[in-house]
């Protein structure tokens, strides 16, 4: 019988995309299986062929929104299906959600024989968005000489990037570098910093701070963290937070 996990987690990483089938067959024994199995019998009367189907049915659109909407992200921020993962949480789904109905992409909704069947109240990918912080993670497979890594980007809807931002490093020390490292930990961004796993510049990944102004004594609009991909991190930070920025502010109506 096939089962589906509904995650209630404030991330979700995209998966390809997958096809399903119902045969009678296959509706026979899981309506058997649902008789048999321990703990199963009590609730055989949810797994009826009817609710099957629309499982799969549901299921199969579901993979193929799932599928529409990592092409899309891949499309919007320049990165490569065979390369690059991505997860988001907070105020970034809130981005990408908005991005997805822009083009055209709701998600299924959950047929109410199937969320009786799975006991729940319906799931759905956009758990965990909303709020004024948000996370975007990159990992970057390996890929000739280069050996890959990982970028976290962290931003605060609220602090807006301006067309002109500069990145200040957090290890030097620096004057520039102790002043956004204190605006960070004192804000919002702090507190997802610590809900993201922290970092101290004795920490081995390296870190910036995503200024406004191009002299790194602008206003803290968000912190990106990069474990062996620091160019990327140069070259990408900024204009992702943009973007993201750009879609919250997009107020696209959500129907649910």
């Amino acid at each position: 019988m096939d089962t589906v996990s509904l995650s209630a987690e404030a991330q979700f990483r995209m998966s390809g995309a997958t096809s399903f089938s119902v045969t009678a067959d296959s509706l026979a024994r899981a309506e058997a299986a649902a008789n048999t199995v321990p703990g199963l019998n009590a609730d055989a009367e949810r797994f009826t062929p009817e609710a099957m189907a629309a499982h799969a049915a549901w299921r199969e659109k579901h993979t193929e929104y799932r599928g529409k909407v990592r092409d899309l992200v891949n499309q919007t921020f320049g990165l490569d299906a065979d390369r690059n993962g991505w997860s988001a949480g907070g105020a970034a789904l809130t981005a990408i959600r908005n991005l997805a109905e822009k083009n055209g992409l709701i998600e299924p909704e959950m047929p109410p024989a199937v969320a009786s069947m799975l006991q729940t109240t319906g799931g759905s990918m956009w758990t965990g968005k909303g709020g004024s912080t948000g996370m975007f993670d990159i990992t970057f497979l390996p890929n000739g000489a280069e050996t890959g890594g990982n970028l976290r980007i962290l931003f605060d809807s609220g602090r807006k990037a301006s067309a002109d931002t500069s990145l200040v490093d957090l290890k030097t020390g620096g004057t520039n570098a102790q002043a956004a490292l204190s605006d960070i930990r004192t804000s919002a961004l702090g507190a997802l910093l610590d809900s993201a796993g922290g970092w101290t510049p004795s920490s081995p990944a390296n870190a910036y701070a995503i200024t406004n102004g191009t002299d790194g004594r602008g206003g803290v609009v968000g912190m990106v963290i990069a474990h062996g991909v620091d160019d990327d991190a140069k070259e990408r930070s900024a204009t992702i937070v943009r973007t993201l920025q750009r879609l919250i502010s997009a107020n696209t109506p959500h129907p649910r």
